[in-house]
C-alpha cells in the first residue's frame, strides 16, 4: 500500500504545482459541474492497483490526511458527495456517506475547515483561512 500512497501523494503534488491561485478558484467553481482534470488520473491509478484498493484498508488517519491535502490544494466547497468522489477517484475504500461526513467533521474539529450551514438542508465546508481560530 505504501507504493500506492506514494503515487497518490506524487500526483497530488504535481497537481498542486501546476495550479495558480486563479486556476484553483476556476477549478473550485467548475468542479461542482464536472470532474477536474486530474480525477481521471486518480481513477486510472486506482484501476492500476486493484489489489491495494480492495484488500488493504486505509487507516482513518491516512484517509483524513489525504483529504486534508486535497482540500488545501483544491479549495472550494467540500460536501460529503465531493469527498466520496475524491475517495473513489483515489481508490480509497470508503463508500459510506457517513465516513465522508465524519472525516469532514474531524478536519473541522481540528480547525482546518469552516462549516457553512446558512442554507436550510445544505451543509459544506471550506478551508479555514483565519490563523487565530482553531474550530
Amino acid at each position: 500500500m505504501s507504493a500506492l500512497m506514494d503515487q497518490v501523494a506524487a500526483l497530488i503534488a504535481r497537481q498542486r504545482a501546476q495550479q495558480t491561485d486563479a486556476d484553483r478558484l476556476a477549478l473550485a467553481a467548475a468542479y461542482q459541474h464536472q470532474p477536474e482534470p486530474f480525477e481521471a488520473e486518480f481513477a486510472k491509478l486506482a484501476c492500476d492497483h486493484p489489489e491495494a484498493c480492495g484488500r488493504t484498508p486505509v487507516s482513518h488517519h491516512q484517509r483524513v490526511a489525504l483529504l486534508l491535502d486535497a482540500v488545501m490544494a483544491q479549495g472550494g466547497e467540500w460536501t460529503t458527495r465531493r469527498v466520496q468522489r475524491f475517495y473513489r477517484a483515489t481508490g480509497i475504500p470508503a463508500p459510506l456517506r457517513a465516513t465522508a461526513r465524519k472525516d469532514l467533521h474531524a478536519l473541522h474539529m481540528q480547525g482546518h475547515l469552516v462549516l457553512h450551514e446558512e442554507d436550510a438542508g445544505r451543509r459544506f465546508y471550506t478551508v479555514n483561512t483565519r490563523k487565530d481560530t482553531t474550530a
